[in-house]
């Protein structure tokens, strides 16, 4: 992939049409958007990795189609290059996130609740508190750090967007992916813990035998 992205080769015309199609509301458009400018999906994992291009790119087509809503982009033949300043000010801000995140807000600082319980309830809370803490390492800079600040901290979701430097509607967006996310890779991670327990019961077993 080159170091430096162009926009798409699409003729003026063909963004005019486009644009209004998008401020009329017409779902085949936005998906025409997201799909010509897919090539900056490419140009966030190249700058991120693939654990935030996805969704980086999706904020990026939200933020286009609301900018085009409101009547913001004053000359759609200059959309493509638009969509790609927002690109690099996003990779910018979350290179910038990643930096700060090291130091605010690690993981291995995270205290979860840990009420008095008997021994088997203590234990099971005590192994779910380690997944929790493993799925949260897994998961992306931008994702986690909303996660321990609005869950953990309990932050005011004002302060959050300030830190984050995103509006209120792109924090719901981003707190309801993280929340998703998480919620589906501790799922995943309690369904093979039985299978863990199960062989090393058998090991055990064996030994004994």
């Amino acid at each position: 992939m080159p170091t430096t992205l162009q926009p798409p080769p699409c003729p003026g015309p063909f963004w005019t049409a486009l644009v209004q199609r998008i401020a009329a509301g017409e779902p085949d458009a936005i998906q025409a958007l997201s799909a010509f400018l897919a090539g900056l999906r490419g140009y966030f994992w190249k700058q991120l990795g693939a654990e935030d291009a996805e969704d980086m790119f999706h904020d990026l087509i939200v933020v286009l189609i609301r900018q085009i809503q409101n009547g913001s982009v004053e000359d759609p033949k200059r959309l493509p290059g638009y969509a790609l300043a927002i690109a690099r000010r996003q990779i910018a801000a979350q290179i910038g996130l990643r930096m700060r995140s090291r130091c605010a807000c690690s993981v291995d600082d995270v205290q979860l609740p840990d009420p008095a319980e008997d021994t088997e309830t203590s234990l099971a809370r005590k192994e779910q508190r380690a997944i929790a803490r493993r799925v949260l390492k897994a998961m992306p800079v931008q994702q986690r750090e909303m996660l321990i600040r609005f869950y953990v901290q309990e932050q005011r979701p004002e302060g959050i967007q300030e830190a984050f430097g995103i509006t209120p509607t792109q924090f719901r967006l981003i707190k309801s992916r993280a929340k998703a996310r998480f919620t589906e890779l501790c799922r995943t991670a309690m369904q093979r813990k039985p299978a863990l327990t199960e062989r090393r019961g058998h090991s055990h077993s064996a030994e004994v035998a």
